[in-house]
């Protein structure tokens, strides 16, 4: 019943925002699949430092310039497609990285939007840990994250320009 709920919303002209674990769940459910833009979870490397680099300029983006960030940078196999990219992780700024990956090479996507089956899909990898979402943490980048994720939200819900 919920996959179809969630189904009829997003065909209905809804909005989807996937954040971090989304690709953790839903294994084998094809059309979920799609609406993270093709991608799965493969696996991740080591909760470590790194640069966010925004790649689009897009609503979702907007006033964000690259920040540093703290994540599990997760690696997807196959790479997203029919998507617009909006933010990478720069592999240079890792310390410990894959130096072989079915999915991606340096170019590592975090972040995308897409129109699919009749409704807006915002996804992110990025977001394993608390506090990256909360105020006062001191959490590197936590700002500029935030505000991409608020972004996000406002886009797949249409409040402001989704996906340009």
């Amino acid at each position: 019943a919920a996959k179809t709920a969630l189904r009829q919303f997003v065909r209905a002209g809804g909005g989807f925002v996937g954040i971090h674990n989304a690709f953790g769940t839903e294994y084998n459910w094809h059309w979920y699949e799609g609406l993270l833009g093709n991608a799965n979870y493969y696996d991740h490397g080591a909760f470590q430092d790194g640069m966010v680099k925004i790649v689009a300029q897009d609503s979702s983006t907007s006033g964000i310039s690259n920040f540093a960030f703290k994540d599990e940078w997760y690696n997807l196999e196959p790479l997203p497609t029919l998507v617009k990219f909006l933010a990478t992780v720069d592999e240079d700024s890792l310390a410990t990285r894959r130096t072989v990956h079915p999915g991606h090479g340096d170019f590592h996507p975090v972040a995308w939007c897409q129109y699919y089956d009749g409704g807006r899909s915002w996804v992110t990898t990025l977001g394993h840990d608390g506090a990256a979402f909360t105020d006062g943490s001191g959490f590197p980048g936590q700002q500029s994250f935030k505000r991409l994720i608020v972004n996000g939200i406002l886009s797949a819900m249409g409040n402001i320009p989704f996906c340009q």
